[in-house]
């Protein structure tokens, strides 16, 4: 088997990195899958028939807590983690946006540097509640990702004093436990963190191959630890 020319193109390499969760998280995970997927950008975007699911699933509570479009008959019974919106003055779907001097811009300012989006945002005065939903396992719950969406949210409202968000587990039918979200400045330094280490490793190219129980399920089949996972 042919070894891929990992390089980045010169005329790639001068495109503004804008970072997100998920490119942070595949970093942590494997840094060599995360330069391939988001760097090099040989892989490509496959939708698996579980993506689609939790798209049409956002995209239902989207409809349904932002507009009162009624739940698919097929998801009726998550109905109970809509209903508590009502009355409120919910954010569905917000695209929120920084630069590298964490100020708010726009999701697709020429500035932007790193970006996220909020499924449901809850604004009350000085306080903030995040929601995300989601319909994987909660094994994988990660409260990283509900800081660096509280970040990108105290940037747009400076205002805010309290922010606190939580999980909503479809799967299992439960809101995970509430996470207090507030000390954006931790997560600002953080975001700097691995930020910095990215962008220095694009420099050398030097991205190690982590193994992991998750090297199953990952697209770039041509590292030594990628195995097929079986299906379930």
């Amino acid at each position: 088997m042919t070894t891929p020319d990992t390089t980045i193109p010169p005329f790639l390499d001068r495109r503004p990195f804008v970072g997100t969760f998920t490119i942070l998280s595949s970093y942590k995970n494997c840094p060599h899958q995360m330069q391939r997927r988001y760097l090099v950008k040989d892989q490509p975007y496959v939708e698996s028939p579980e993506m689609k699911w939790g798209n049409e699933v956002h995209s239902a509570f989207e409809y349904r807590i932002g507009s009162r479009k009624p739940l698919p008959e097929n998801m009726m019974q998550w109905e109970q983690f809509a209903a508590p919106f009502d009355g409120l003055t919910p954010l569905v779907e917000q695209k929120l946006g920084i630069n590298d001097q964490g100020r708010a811009v726009g999701f697709w300012d020429g500035s932007v540097w790193f970006r996220g989006k909020n499924d449901i945002t809850v604004l009350n005065g000085t306080t903030a509640y995040l929601n995300d939903i989601k319909t994987g396992k909660s094994s994988y719950e990660d409260p990283f990702e509900l800081a660096t969406n509280a970040m990108l949210l105290h940037a747009k409202n400076p205002h805010l004093t309290k922010i606190v968000g939580s999980y909503t587990w479809l799967k299992e039918n439960r809101v995970g436990q509430l996470y207090d979200l507030s000390d954006t400045r931790a997560t600002w330094v953080e975001v700097c963190r691995l930020m910095g280490e990215i962008l220095e490793r694009k420099k050398t190219g030097q991205f190690e191959k982590t193994k992991s129980g998750l090297c199953g399920y990952c697209s770039v089949e041509d590292c030594e630890h990628w195995y097929k996972a079986r299906s379930k």
